[in-house]
Order: C-alpha cells, then sequence, then structure tokens
C-alpha cells in the first residue's frame, strides 16, 4: 500500500511532468513499429499508446516498470521476439567509425575465438526512413564491477579474460585507445538467473523490480567480459604506415602522451590505461591481490617504449599467477581498509569453501581410484583369457 507521504510526491512529481517521455524517448517511441518489424519489441513505456500505468490508481510510479527512463540517449532495450531475448539497440549515424569497427570485429568469422572479448554485434539495420542511421543490436551488459569481486580466482580471470582482449585487438590492427572502466562491461545474465536484472535500474529485478540478489561470479562458473565503446578506435588497414596518432581525449587523463600535437602509439596508450584499470580496482582496493604488481608496474610505465606489448603483458601474468597457491585464489578478496571483524566473517566463510573444495576433491579421487580397482580385475581376467 503506497503511503500518504509517497502518494503525494508522485503526483507533484506528475505534475511536474518528471515521468514523461523524455525527448530522446520520444525519438523511440515514434520507431516502436519499425522496430518491432525487425523482431525486436520495446518496452510498454515506448509502445505509441502508452498510458502511465500509475495513472487514477494509488500505486507509487518507482513500483510500475514503465516509470523508468533510459540512461543513455542512443541506447534502448529491447526483448528479441524470436526467444523473448533481452537485448541492447544502439543507433549510430550511417558513417560512424565505431559501427564499422564493432562489425569488423564481429564478423562470424573473428566471434569463434574465444580469445575475442569485443562486444558481439547480433544483429544491424539501417534506418529506411533517412538511411543515415543504423542500429546495431548487441547484448545487453552491465559494469563489470557489479556486483563486486568476492574471490581472488574472480579478479583473476578478469585480468585473464582482458588481457585476452587486448592481445586479440591488437592482433587486428585495432587500438581501442579508450579501454578505461567504463568500456570494460560483463554478461551478468549467469549471476541474476531467473528474475533476470532492470535493463535501466540493473540493481532491481527485471521480474517484480525487487531488489536483486545476485549470485557470485564463482558459484556460477564463469561470466565473460567484453569490450565497448570503440568511439576513438583507430584500425590501422595498412600495416605498413606508421601506427601513430594524435589526440587527448580519454576516460583516463593519466595517459602521460596524450596531446594533440605530438603523434604518440595508441597501443601503447591501450596497455597503460588496461593497466590502471588493474591497478585502481585490485590492487589499491585488496590486499591480497599483490601478485599482481610486477604485472601492472610494467605496463604503466611512464615512457611508452619502456612498457610491455600486449603479448608481453599477458605472458607474464601466466608466470605470475603459476607460482600463486591454489588455496590462495579460492581465498576471498580483503579490502585494504576492511574491519577486523568482516576479515574474520570472510576468513572463515573462506576456510569453509576450501574444505568443501578439498571434500569435492578428494571424492572425486576417490571415485577414480574405487573404479581403478574395479576395471583392473577385468583386463587381468580378459588378459589370461586371451592366453
Amino acid at each position: 500500500m503506497t503511503k500518504p507521504s509517497e502518494l503525494k510526491f508522485s503526483r507533484e512529481f506528475e505534475r511536474k511532468g518528471n515521468f514523461s517521455l523524455l525527448p530522446s524517448e520520444c525519438w523511440w517511441r515514434d520507431h516502436y513499429e519499425f522496430l518491432l518489424s525487425h523482431g525486436y519489441q520495446l518496452r510498454p513505456r515506448y509502445h505509441p499508446g502508452w498510458k502511465p500505468s500509475w495513472l487514477e490508481t494509488d500505486i507509487f510510479p518507482y513500483a510500475c516498470e514503465d516509470a523508468y527512463k533510459l540512461l543513455r540517449e542512443t541506447v534502448i532495450d529491447a526483448k528479441r521476439v524470436q526467444d523473448g531475448k533481452i537485448v541492447a539497440i544502439k543507433k549510430f549515424s550511417a558513417d560512424s567509425r565505431e559501427a564499422q569497427i564493432g562489425l569488423m570485429l564481429s564478423s562470424s568469422e573473428r566471434l569463434q575465438d574465444p580469445t575475442n572479448h569485443c562486444v558481439p554485434i547480433f544483429d544491424t539495420f539501417v534506418n529506411e526512413e533517412d538511411n543515415q542511421t543504423v542500429f546495431l543490436v548487441m547484448p545487453l551488459l552491465r559494469a563489470f564491477d557489479d556486483p563486486e569481486f568476492e574471490y581472488v580466482e574472480e579478479a583473476i580471470d578478469f585480468v585473464r579474460q582482458a588481457l585476452e582482449g587486448l592481445v586479440y585487438i591488437h592482433s587486428q590492427n585495432v587500438a581501442h585507445r579508450d579501454l578505461s572502466d567504463l568500456n570494460i562491461m560483463m554478461d551478468g545474465r549467469p549471476l541474476f538467473d531467473p528474475d533476470g536484472f532492470h535493463p535501466c535500474h540493473q540493481h532491481l529485478t527485471a521480474r517484480d523490480l525487487s531488489k536483486a540478489k545476485p549470485r557470485s561470479r564463482s558459484d556460477v562458473g564463469r561470466v565473460k567480459y567484453y569490450f565497448t565503446d570503440f568511439g576513438i578506435s583507430t584500425h590501422f588497414e595498412d600495416v605498413n604506415k606508421p601506427r601513430l596518432v594524435i589526440g587527448n581525449v580519454a576516460q583516463d587523463e593519466d595517459v602521460p602522451e596524450l596531446s594533440l600535437f605530438v603523434p604518440y602509439d595508441p597501443f601503447c596508450v591501450d596497455v597503460f590505461t588496461l593497466g590502471m584499470v588493474f591497478k585502481r580496482n585490485f590492487l589499491d582496493v585488496y590486499k591480497n591481490l599483490l601478485v599482481l604488481a610486477p604485472l601492472i608496474h610494467e605496463m604503466t610505465k611512464e615512457k611508452p617504449e619502456e612498457r610491455l606489448t600486449a603479448p608481453q603483458a599477458l605472458e607474464l601474468f601466466d608466470q605470475l599467477i603459476t607460482t600463486y597457491p591454489g588455496y590462495a585464489r579460492r581465498w576471498c578478496l580483503h579490502s585494504h581498509d576492511e574491519r577486523s571483524t568482516v576479515r574474520l566473517t570472510r576468513n572463515i566463510r573462506s576456510v569453509f569453501r576450501e574444505l568443501s573444495y578439498l571434500s569435492k576433491s578428494l571424492g572425486s579421487k576417490s571415485k577414480f581410484l574405487t573404479n581403478m580397482f574395479l576395471v583392473i580385475p577385468r583386463v587381468s581376467n580378459a588378459s589370461c583369457s586371451n592366453a
């Protein structure tokens, strides 16, 4: 039941037009039927005949799915009619470099490579009204660190996938040039099944707008991370030409060589910015990820020519992780500012998790040995009979 204060608040908001469609949302509404003709259905809010579901009721608007607005003007979520899967549709100008590079990296042949971590493009079509707008259909993603990492092995898996992805795009002669926190995302569906998450307010479930309760990455096996937003990326089609660029636009303002006048190597910039992602999100946050320190140091050197290349960074990472004990990888992450009570709780949970792991491991070995003891006599008997 909506409280009187909430009802008064919502009606005041309604009077001011706070729940009305934004101009950018009106654009999508006007393309509802067009997108549907291509097999993608927008949420009820963007139906041409939309009427707010809370009107003439005592329901608080934010308890209704159709009260939630788009977060980005150029991207909208939709249901793929064919299978009911929720996807993201992004609009581009027909001559967009981002769309061209994204489509190139998302070719059917390239998508077969498991080290390709560029966001896949499921479908593409042109706006028939002007032939100047291109729609790209992609998976619905979320921030790579939402929910937070819980175990060391989860952080290690992220670093591995990110380095794999960097090696891949560089092998395709593509420099991302803005490979920072906001442009690395995660396919979080496995963590939120079966209720899913709301496309615009991802802390809520898609089913009933209750608080989403994700599982840990370790519980579901593995999630996949993707590079997104190739808006300032460069594809060097002629490998014989110098691979240099100019420009000072990037999320990471710590890159030392960015310049509007002095050409620089954008592949070195990618290594630096990804190294800073590792530093900000892992080394500076958690005390039991010091294993990454040598890697980050080599990736973020001030002089570009002294940094590792992407393949060298992946090689160093493999060397460092090889020496890292298995139990340490399965342990809970501990932040630098963690309270002693929280640390104790996490350690206890880690101990029980490790005991469970050892129990399953020993159980598997025991079963294997039992089967071997059953098989050996049969083999022996068969050999005697043949003799």
